[in-house]
C-alpha cells in the first residue's frame, strides 16, 4: 500500500487513541490493484445447477437450485445465457438433502437461465467505480485474510 491511504492507515496504527484497532486494509486490499477491494471473479460457487419451471424470458421467477455450500444472504452473478450476466440476491433456501438447494431471490424478473451456468459471488456492491461497499463473500474474504495476530489484539 502506498500513497495517502498508506499515510492515513499507518497514522491510526500509530496513534494511542486507536490502538485497539486491527490493521485490516491489507486483508481487504485487491492483490491485483491495491486501490480497490476485490472483484466478484475471486469468488467462484460452481455452477448454476437448474432454473424455475417456466423458461419463456417473459414470466418472472423468484427461485433457482444452486449447490448448497452456497450462502445464504449471497449476492451471486451466473451466466443466464451464453455472454451475458445477471445477478439475484439470495433471500430463502430450502436444501434438498442432495447437495443441492432452491434459493428464493429478492429480485424478480425474466431471464432464461442455463443450466450448469457458471456461478459467482460478488464481493463488492455493484458501484463498479469505486467498489467501497463489501457484501457478504467480500466480508468473509476480507476476514479469512486478516491475520491471526491483528485478531489476538481482541482475544488475547
Amino acid at each position: 500500500m502506498t500513497g495517502t491511504l498508506a499515510t492515513v492507515n499507518n497514522s491510526i496504527k500509530a496513534s494511542a487513541r486507536y490502538a485497539g484497532v486491527i490493521d485490516m486494509v491489507p486483508a481487504f486490499m485487491s492483490g491485483a490493484d491495491p486501490t480497490k477491494g476485490p472483484a466478484a471473479e475471486l469468488f467462484p460457487l460452481g455452477n448454476v445447477v437448474g432454473h424455475p419451471g417456466n423458461q419463456d424470458g417473459v414470466t418472472t421467477w423468484d427461485t433457482m437450485k444452486l449447490p448448497a455450500s452456497v450462502p445464504l444472504g449471497s449476492r451471486i452473478i451466473f451466466e443466464y445465457q451464453p455472454g451475458l450476466w445477471t445477478s439475484r440476491t439470495l433471500i430463502g433456501r430450502a436444501d434438498n438433502g442432495d447437495g443441492t438447494a432452491d434459493y428464493k431471490v429478492s429480485e424478480i424478473f425474466a431471464a432464461n437461465v442455463q443450466d450448469n451456468a457458471t456461478l459467482l459471488g460478488h464481493g463488492m456492491n455493484l458501484d463498479t467505480s469505486s467498489y467501497v461497499h463489501p457484501v457478504l463473500h467480500g466480508v468473509l474474504r476480507t476476514v479469512s485474510r486478516i491475520p491471526q495476530s491483528e485478531k489476538l489484539k481482541f482475544y488475547p
